[in-house]
């Protein structure tokens, strides 16, 4: 019990409506093998409560949540693991694969699952996603690191109060593990925002704009219920569609006023290329990301560029993004004409549904109260989103840019 609070009070935030992440589950797992019912419940369960409570300081609905789960994943798994013929002794040491492996997948089933489905209560994100981003990736991890709970069982049955301190160390090295690994995605993020403002400061009219299509696309993959590492892609190819206009032969192009010449028109085309081949020499960027971003100029029908790629064959995450772009394009100012409001913005998606835009997509995008509530929210912070009526021309050159 005391090794479980001191493994979860040294826990971490996980970005995913503030869950914290801990190697608590070692000696938890460890209880089941050891002691009978309900000891096992009981240390998961104070384990939860004194670290939540007293380390923590949550609030109470938090403190109870975690209590009720922690206590349910391991009576669940401490009835499969009993129920399987597993041993249960201070006295010897048994140990067998079958109970043990249902017993680690019983208590992680119930663990995440039980948390997935309040972050998706409480923040409206699938409960597949809050699966993914919770448990999904983690899970191999999790598998071998439990391994550590045998360890923990030898020790325990043989050296008693010491084999809990010899396995402090390791269950350190562990926690240092899954915090590396976290702070590896953080790090990535950040450097593609770094980028993308790197970008943007050449152009003044664009900036944020790389930010906004990548929130809205965001939104949109969300209530399309795709899985977080679909999510996760579309939002990083997103930030990075335009990221090759960053060279040169794009600059004078982008602060022209007035609309480009049919030449001019060719050599912005090829900013998704340029793009795509940018984004390639990031190993974790190539494959869908990479084909994104290649991609999502790329009208329905067949007529966009750069491969003439129609229908299904553009990938999801391009004509997501198409669609973000343009939203985007149409409610802020640019130098050759006034904003949008997003009511004019939708009834231009609407018109060109099937031949520029996924007809399905569109309609999304027109019952979305998240795009709705993201392009209200810009307007009212960023005065490039005024929400004025103009002619419905003009703005396909706008996306192309």
């Amino acid at each position: 019990m005391i090794l479980g609070i001191v493994s979860e009070s040294f826990s971490f935030t996980i970005p995913v409506a503030n869950v914290r992440t801990s190697v608590s589950f070692v000696p938890i797992i460890a209880s089941v093998a050891l002691f009978k019912h309900p000891w096992p419940m009981l240390i998961g369960g104070v384990t939860a409560f004194v670290a939540d409570k007293f380390v923590r300081d949550k609030p109470l609905v938090r403190v109870w949540f975690n209590t009720a789960q922690f206590m349910l994943a391991s009576g669940l798994g401490a009835l499969v693991y009993s129920t399987l013929g597993g041993s249960v002794s201070l006295e010897t040491f048994d140990f067998g694969l079958i109970p043990f492996i249902c017993l680690v997948l019983v208590y992680f089933l119930a663990n995440h699952g039980s948390v997935a489905l309040a972050v998706s209560l409480s923040t409206g994100v699938s409960v597949r996603e809050a699966w993914d981003r919770i448990g999904k990736d983690a899970l191999a991890t999790d598998l071998v690191s439990s391994t550590l709970a045998v360890l923990l069982v030898f020790l325990y049955v043989k050296l008693q109060l010491l084999g809990l301190a010899i396995l402090v160390f390791p269950l350190f090295l562990v926690r240092q593990l899954y915090q590396m690994n976290l702070q590896m995605q953080e790090e990535l993020e950040e450097k593609l925002e770094l980028m993308v403002k790197a970008m943007e400061a050449r152009d003044p009219y664009t900036s944020g704009h790389s930010l906004r299509v990548s929130e809205y696309a965001l939104a949109i993959a969300r209530e399309l219920k795709l899985s977080a590492n679909e999510v996760d892609a579309v939002k990083r190819a997103a930030l990075l569609h335009d990221v090759g206009k960053i060279y040169e032969e794009f600059a004078p192009l982008l602060r022209k006023e007035g609309k480009l010449t049919a030449e001019e028109r060719m050599t912005m085309r090829t900013h998704v290329i340029r793009s795509a081949e940018l984004v390639h020499t990031a190993a974790r960027l190539r494959g869908s990301v990479q084909a994104m971003i290649r991609h999502h100029h790329e009208n329905f029908d067949g007529s966009g560029y750069p491969d003439g790629l129609a229908a299904e064959d553009i990938p999801i995450g391009a004509r997501i993004i198409m669609i973000a772009d343009t939203i985007d394009a149409m409610t802020t100012d640019r130098p050759y004409r006034r904003a949008m409001n997003l009511a004019v913005a939708i009834e231009e998606l609407q018109r060109h549904a099937g031949r520029q835009f996924d007809p399905d997509l569109v309609q999304l995008v027109t019952n979305s109260r998240a795009i709705r509530r993201l392009v209200s929210g810009e307007a009212a912070e960023d005065g490039g989103h005024a929400p004025l009526r103009v002619a419905k021309r003009g703005w396909m050159q706008t996306v192309a840019r």
